[in-house]
């Protein structure tokens, strides 16, 4: 009796001087198509050797031949550029693609192995419980067994951790958050480390998106699912690269209490936060504020968003330093406590008419600091002249009030000129940790 295949199923089988195996593998498997893979001579073994012994009808089958079956180089270039068309004709994909390579010579049996396990592809192979020239030559006809084996490269996620790896080190957190999931879903070992690192990429991707409470409780969690599966682990790069998540994840706490600065109105009990750390001085947010901009501006090269930060930064650092200082918020600014002598200037030209509160912008507020004699107003002073040069660019650019694109040079210029308003020196800049190379998660 005929027997059905299995609809999808692709087997992609190498074949040599012997059809047994080859029949072997596909009566067991029934694959609905076939690929041979032979080599001139081994090409008219499909015809007169495989076929009349099929026990089932296959849906189509073709054949692809490599011009030298000792060859390597030409064996795989003929897989890789056949293959994609055999698969788009019959309308499937790697997915259902599954390889055999018991037959053929040892460089063809080695091309099918290097094509496939780059898509994830599993594998099979014929084995036996008897061979000839005492158990060390070729299967026994009639004792073959049909052996499975994960695409070691898929098991190993040894592909996935390349481009994870790749994508994190460029922030592209989102990218490698859905990358983790997939490939923790597929790998058993090392799944932790995946799970981890999904949670991990998650809290960075809200981090750099300034929602640093849900970064907290991500960041925490990855730590969590980490830790065991990396102290367990004989990598020292990985070791390394945990402590640095938790110095992060120790450094986004004091952010955390430096962005109450901030708040307009702030709980009894942010309040009682505040006063219980006489040391929050909005320094962490700034330096935070700064990489985060570095990292816009050197990583991805979005030079426009890189500017935007870098313009908040000179901002903030003129509010942090009235609120910490002198008690005023330049966003609803106390008359009570400024100089009377300012009072008009800055009643007539900063008050909100919608809120009815004075609220006054980066160069007022610089000026307000230069009036009560304070160093960093005198400083924006000084380079106000440069400052409103590259403000200037800046307020023409599309994320402002213009169309023009930000250049690198601006950027820098920019750069240079928050680092000093900071008085933070580049290389003091905090980062967030970099993927090491080579992993090895066995």
């Amino acid at each position: 009796m005929e027997q059905k295949n299995n609809k999808k199923h692709v087997l992609l089988v190498s074949v040599g001087g012997s059809a047994e195996p080859v029949i072997y593998s596909i009566n067991s498997q029934k694959p609905a198509y076939v690929i041979y893979f032979t080599s001139r001579d081994s090409r008219k073994i499909v015809r007169h050797g495989v076929e009349p012994e099929l026990n089932y009808r296959l849906v189509d089958h073709e054949i692809i031949e490599t011009e030298n079956g000792e060859d390597l180089q030409a064996s795989v270039r003929v897989l890789l550029r056949r293959l994609p068309e055999l698969l788009a004709k019959w309308d499937l994909d790697y997915s259902v693609l599954q390889g055999d390579y018991t037959g053929g010579t040892k460089t063809m049996s080695a091309a099918l192995v290097l094509c496939l396990s780059r898509f994830g592809c599993p594998f099979s192979y014929i084995g036996g419980t008897a061979r000839d020239k005492d158990n060390l030559g070729v299967v026994i006809n009639g004792r073959e067994q049909m052996l499975y084996r994960k695409n070691p490269w898929d098991v190993l996620a040894v592909n996935d951790l390349q481009e994870i790896r790749l994508l994190f080190n460029r922030c592209s957190y989102r990218e490698v958050e859905s990358l983790a999931k997939k490939t923790a879903v597929r790998v058993e070992e090392s799944q932790p480390f995946f799970t981890g690192l999904q949670h991990v990429s998650a809290g960075l991707y809200k981090w750099d998106n300034f929602d640093y409470k849900r970064a907290g409780g991500l960041l925490q969690r990855g730590i969590g699912e980490l830790r065991p599966f990396i102290q367990g682990h004989s990598s020292v790069e990985l070791k390394v690269f945990l402590q640095q998540l938790v110095v992060c994840q120790q450094r986004l706490d004091t952010l955390l209490r430096d962005t109450l600065l901030f708040k307009p109105n702030p709980s009894k009990k942010e309040q009682q936060q505040l006063s219980a750390n006489i040391n929050v001085d909005g320094q962490t947010f700034i330096a935070d504020l700064l990489a985060n901009a570095t990292r816009r501006g050197e990583i991805e090269y979005k030079y426009d968003d890189a500017v935007a930060r870098l313009y908040s930064v000179i901002e903030k650092i003129a509010k942090i330093r009235l609120k910490t200082v002198y008690e005023l918020d330049n966003s609803d600014l106390d008359l009570s406590k400024v100089p009377e002598s300012l009072h008009s200037g800055l009643r007539d030209y900063s008050l909100n008419v919608f809120t009815g509160k004075i609220q006054i912008p980066l160069g007022r507020s610089y000026a307000l600091l230069a009036s009560l004699d304070d160093p960093l107003g005198n400083a924006y002073l000084e380079s106000a002249a440069e400052l409103e040069k590259v403000l200037g660019i800046r307020n023409m650019s599309l994320l402002a009030h213009g169309f023009a694109p930000v250049s690198s040079e601006t950027y820098a210029k920019m750069l240079l000129i928050a680092l000093q308003f900071a008085g933070i020196k580049r290389e003091n800049l905090p980062s967030f940790p970099l993927l090491p190379a080579g992993i090895d998660l066995l």
